[in-house]
């Protein structure tokens, strides 16, 4: 408890109370000798002395643990540890030093099986165990501006995806979504049920080694370690050999999402011609540009701009872009006091939000007609395509007016590069208005069925979630026209609306949609499915992020809160134009044609949707 009221202390940065607090608890450790409460309570009083500014006795207070979580072998200690030491040294100057602790902080993250269960553990996970991988990104970028001959921006690149694949997939690996195909369900039940006891034989081997010395049994503890270490490498065979065959269910895994620096060379072999690829990552002080050119060039540019000024700004953003799911949003200046309230300090914050994201590769914008965008945390509640910039003649136009543009979110999609062209004869299975709120969404899909001659529809009260799961794999293509209801607290647990008599009945979850088999393009013309949690490194568990698991190799998906009927005209454009020119450039199309219309040119309106993954 005195631990506890510690950590609270140093939460509040009343720092004398949390230095008293966590000298009390480790005096307690020092009278009950038990090596594992040791390990817990020295960590706490060496971020209180960190806190303080005495590097001095926080670094001895971190060695002291090592040496004691070493002996025990207790990795999720082990990294806090790390980090801790890599902070010290990144402080006072000595980089190399921070660097090697920072690495293996993540290697050791890396290597963990467990998955979050509770809230309050996920909000931990969320919230500490990503500060590793930020704290790598921002010192691997740091000296790349020292020197950028020893390749540290394609590992600060590199330590980006690792953390985005390890956040989804601890989000969507926690629910154990099922897979369809029989086959597939077997094996990955068979490699679960591996990891399982290995996590078991963890959780033994820890209460062996916490006991006091007299009373631990060394033969016990050396039976244990050599038993984990078989049953570790039957686990991870299984798990390599099932990810050969199912990559698409690699979520499930969690510490299969390791660092390695070469998944920028084949990103940037992938990249299609005419096509600039910017990855952002904003560090406490700057933001930072990953600039992918066809052909493997690659540069990273630095902006300055704190990280609270930039998430400050966003939040603005999206605080006036939602006031159009309560009113009308005009965008043309008509002398109202409407188009002051609300136009004028939207466009205002747009401007600024433009300086710091477009500006600084506005040379390579005119060079390349088409953009695929990587935000990362917070950037990715920002419709980017929406920012607008200064042309020749000194008028603004958005970004989508200029450039086909997509969005990534997890690297794994790279390969989706290469997925057929969209056609007209492709079989969809359309669902829609499941409640009978959504009466456009109904029009929507019968608009849909003379766009595309093999639709397949289940409207109103046949949008059964029963029936939409037992056809939803026949079909190269999904559209959902209906409401998806995003948990801001527990993204997992956001749902899409099905027709049904009960709650359980009623709601498609995340679990259900991560099972599917999939195999083409799934269009959610719905309420925030690419919406998650607005914490740093959760905004990844989405309902998109779903049916990628799933195996959708595209994924059209809202930022907010959309227009009914803004939605109908938008989706009746996109599919009237998809066979001709592909999935980014019908999107754009259909984002002018919903621009064009002064009712609705306001970027509440036509910006909402994105497509992540293949063009």
């Amino acid at each position: 408890m005195l631990h506890y009221l510690g950590q609270v202390s140093l939460a509040r940065m009343a720092l004398d109370d949390a230095k008293r607090y966590e000298e009390g608890a480790l005096a307690i450790t020092q009278q009950i000798v038990t090596p594992r409460v040791e390990v817990l309570a020295l960590p706490g009083l060496a971020e209180v002395q960190f806190a303080r500014g005495d590097y001095v006795a926080s670094r001895g207070l971190f060695e002291r643990a090592l040496r004691v979580a070493q002996r025990l072998g207790h990795s999720e200690t082990l990294w806090q540890i790390r980090y801790g030491l890599g902070r010290i040294h990144e402080v006072q100057g000595d980089h190399d030093a921070a660097l090697a602790q920072y690495r293996e902080a993540v290697t050791i993250i890396s290597g963990l099986t467990s998955q979050f269960g509770e809230e309050e553990e996920r909000l931990v996970f969320l919230s500490h165990r990503m500060a590793a991988y930020d704290a790598l990104t921002r010192l691997l970028l740091k000296l790349h501006e020292q020197d950028s001959s020893k390749g540290y921006d394609r590992e600060a690149w590199a330590v980006l995806e690792a953390k985005k694949g390890r956040v989804v997939g601890e989000a969507l690996g926690a629910v154990r979504a099922k897979p369809a195909d029989p086959q597939a369900r077997a094996e990955a039940e068979k490699a679960q049920a591996k990891q399982d006891q290995v996590l078991a034989l963890e959780k033994s081997l820890r209460n062996e080694q916490a006991k006091a010395p007299a009373e631990q049994r060394p033969e016990r503890i050396q039976g244990l370690t050599t038993l984990l270490a078989q049953t570790k490498a039957e686990y991870l065979a299984q798990v390599k050999a099932f990810l050969a065959r199912y990559p698409q269910y690699k979520s499930q895994f969690v510490d299969q999402y390791t660092v390695d620096p070469r998944t920028l060379a084949k990103f940037a072999e992938e990249l299609p011609e005419k096509t600039l690829a910017v990855q952002y990552f904003a560090a406490p002080d700057a933001l930072y540009l990953f600039v992918v050119a066809p052909g493997g060039r690659f540069q990273v540019k630095r902006q300055a701009v704190a990280q609270a000024e930039l998430y400050g700004l966003i939040r603005q953003y999206r605080k006036y872009i939602e006031r159009g799911a309560t009113r009308p949003l005009g965008w043309a200046d008509n002398g109202s006091e409407e188009y002051r309230r609300d136009a004028v300090p939207l466009k205002e914050v747009t401007r600024k939000l433009a300086a710091h994201l477009l500006a600084p590769i506005e040379a390579e914008l005119q060079a390349y007609p088409s953009l695929i965008l990587i935000p990362n945390d917070q950037l990715l509640y920002l419709p980017i395509h929406a920012l607008t910039r200064t042309q020749p003649d000194g008028s603004e136009r958005f970004l989508a007016e200029t450039h086909a543009v997509s969005y990534l979110t997890q690297q794994e999609v790279v390969s989706l590069f290469k997925a057929p062209r969209p056609s007209a004869t492709t079989p969809l299975l359309a669902l829609a208005n499941p409640d009978g709120s959504l009466p456009a969404a109904s029009r929507e899909v019968q608009e849909l069925r003379r766009i595309r001659p093999a639709v397949t529809a289940l409207d109103g009260p046949q949008a059964t979630k029963e029936r939409f799961l037992s056809l939803a794999g026949q079909f190269p293509d999904l559209h959902l026209a209906t409401h998806g209801i995003l948990d801001p607290q527990r993204p997992e647990r956001s749902y899409l609306l099905m027709a049904g008599e009960d709650e359980d009945s009623q709601r498609l979850g995340i679990d259900e949609i991560g099972g599917l088999s999939l195999h083409g393009m799934a269009i959610l013309s719905a309420c925030e499915t690419a919406l998650g949690e607005q914490v740093p490194g959760a905004a990844l568990i989405t309902l998109a992020a779903a049916f990628s698991q799933a195996g959708a190799h595209a994924i059209v998906a809202s930022l907010w809160k959309v227009n009914d009927v803004a939605t109908r005209d938008f989706m009746v454009t996109f599919y009237r134009a998809l066979p001709a020119v592909g999935r980014a450039a019908a999107l754009q199309q259909a984002q002018l044609a919903v621009l064009k219309n002064p009712l609705t040119a306001n970027p509440h309106y036509w910006a909402p949707f994105i497509l992540i993954g293949a063009r």
